[in-house]
């Protein structure tokens, strides 16, 4: 296979129904090398590809390999031998500091001593192999994921399962000697399979997987005992030697804390902490006022002062404690936000659900 470069980030992204982009080329010369590790592409992903909808007559909005699913550094794929949806990551460390510990923290918390503890809510490490051409290039294979938000929570009681296992994910990871320090809603998934009847479409949750019908989940999270997992810890730091200290640098992330506005060191788990606050804030307060009453333990965890932000430990017991005061019905009453129309308010009231797509 033609030698590749590091250099992902920088391709083209430009692409048309039937012509691919540098980004997606990159990964075309990539499917024989991933196909002798067990692992199948996508039609458009194919070397020999030709446009499914040629000389047909056909829309090539209604084919499904005219969806570029933009894989700058991800791309789905199926294990080969028993045809479970997979996610491949290209993870390079960089000179930023970027996917140094990433590979290494998946890996551990991957062992038979953590895999299965019902606490570790890291991405499981599906397989693990080199990238041909590329020094330190690691594929890693995880198990495909739906976005945390669809279907849209029932109640209370879902939310609050939701963020006891995020608060227990992070609990484990600072047990484990790791901070994520880029906690963010793009980094928190859920195995929305079980929600289903079918398989959906990798980037597309919302149709088949051959994109010919819209499709809708048919259970609700609370009755398919739902799991949430965090991804991409390509800054993640991993203190393997427990004495070290516990700091580091960096001023990247998604939702960047004060301390990592400035090339000084801090506490990254501080930074853990504030960040799972401000996530709560945006995503779920600031769209469901029956959640009002987590803005003082919101306020407390996104602290500018990051000397000042309480342990995970303790707003774990903090969030829970503020659940069980609530009562019975509220905890199970259907949410309903201001966004919601009439027909969606019907919908929820019966039990049926948002026509969140």
């Amino acid at each position: 296979m033609e030698m590749v470069t590091p250099t992902f980030d920088h391709l083209s992204i430009d692409s048309s129904y039937d012509t691919r982009s540098e980004a997606e080329e990159k990964w075309v010369s990539f499917q024989p090398y991933l196909f002798s590790k067990g692992y199948g592409l996508r039609a458009r992903y194919q070397p020999d590809w030709t446009p499914s909808w040629l000389n047909t007559g056909l829309n090539p909005l209604h084919c499904e390999d005219s969806v570029d699913s933009i894989p700058i550094r991800v791309l789905d794929a199926i294990r080969i031998r028993d045809e479970q949806q997979v996610m491949i990551k290209i993870v390079i460390p960089t000179g930023k500091g970027e996917g140094t510990g990433e590979y290494a923290a998946l890996q551990h918390f991957s062992t038979p001593a953590l895999r299965d503890d019902p606490s570790n809510h890291v991405v499981p490490l599906v397989d693990s192999f080199p990238i041909p051409g590329v020094p330190s290039g690691i594929f890693i294979v995880t198990p495909l994921l739906g976005a945390y938000d669809r279907p849209a929570f029932h109640n209370l009681a879902e939310v609050h399962d939701f963020l006891q296992q995020l608060f227990d994910g992070v609990c484990f990871m600072h047990a484990n000697n790791v901070a994520h320090c880029d906690i963010a809603s793009a980094n928190i998934l859920m195995d929305s399979r079980p929600l289903y009847n079918e398989p959906f479409h990798p980037f597309h949750q919302n149709q088949s997987i051959d994109v010919q019908r819209l499709i809708y989940p048919k259970y609700k999270r609370s009755q398919k005992g739902t799991r949430y997992y965090f991804i991409d810890l390509g800054y993640a730091k991993f203190f393997r030697d427990s004495s070290a200290p516990r700091v580091a640098t960096g001023t990247t992330a998604r939702e960047i804390a004060p301390e990592q506005s400035t090339y000084r060191l801090y506490d990254p788990f501080a930074v853990d902490v504030y960040q799972l606050g401000v996530i709560i804030r945006k995503d779920l307060i600031d769209n469901f006022d029956q959640l009002e009453f987590l803005l003082p333990l919101v306020d407390t965890m996104a602290q500018e002062d990051p000397n000042k932000r309480p342990k995970m430990s303790s707003v774990r017991v903090e969030m829970n404690a503020a659940f069980s005061r609530l009562s019975s019905w509220r905890y199970r009453w259907p949410l309903i936000t201001e966004k919601d129309d009439f027909f969606d308010r019907c919908r929820i009231l019966l039990g049926r659900g948002r026509e969140f797509y």
